[in-house]
């Protein structure tokens, strides 16, 4: 998000403003507030209604915002892995959330309850299979579909996950075209 979005939202997220109120509270002339605000606009994060000659601009709710996005949180201790799936998940079809290992995992899982969980097996502190035990241990989250994508290649971690209720396994390096597949094909299974 570029910084001046930023500035905007920051001034937004207090209340409903008009357009005069938000420039009177940022840095930057009536023009580039105005074209950064189209921008958040077509981001889906601010809408406007028209009060007689003015807009009021207000933020998005998480329910308005999200829609029919589908929520994936990206369990990976590497970066990379996570920049590369982010990168190829159209942001108006995928809302990506992120968890570095398995602990920041779970806590995501059950504050945000994404839609699908793609995770790395060896994550510093719980590793993957930890994080799956949990997962399908409680009732809230156990029809979570999981998909796990992993430099382990052997068909006994293979069979492990299976054995814990996984729904599909990627060995790394992957195509992300092909994980974008398998992610639809996971939603498509748990929606029956």
């Amino acid at each position: 998000m570029h910084w001046r979005e930023e500035e905007l939202l920051n001034v937004i997220q207090k209340g409903k403003w008009t357009t005069t109120e938000i420039i009177n509270r940022v840095n930057m002339s009536k023009v580039t507030a105005l074209k950064y605000l189209e921008k958040m606009r077509e981001k889906d994060f601010v809408d406007y209604e028209e009060v007689g000659p003015a807009k009021v601009w207000f933020l998005k709710t998480a329910d308005q915002i999200t829609g029919n996005k589908i929520r994936v949180l990206v369990a990976d201790d590497d970066n990379n892995i996570v920049t590369i799936i982010q990168d190829s998940l159209l942001p108006d079809q995928f809302e990506i959330l992120k968890a570095i290992n398995g602990k920041e995992a779970l806590g995501v899982v059950f504050a945000e309850k994404p839609d699908i969980l793609i995770l790395d097996i060896m994550m510093p502190g719980m590793d993957g299979y930890r994080v799956c035990e949990e997962i399908k241990k409680n009732t809230s989250t156990q029809n979570i579909p999981i998909i796990i994508l992993s430099a382990k290649t052997s068909v006994e971690d293979k069979i492990k996950a299976m054995e814990m209720g996984i729904d599909d396994y990627m060995v790394k390096p992957f195509d992300p075209r092909e994980l974008k597949a398998r992610i639809k094909m996971a939603m498509k299974s748990s929606d029956e």
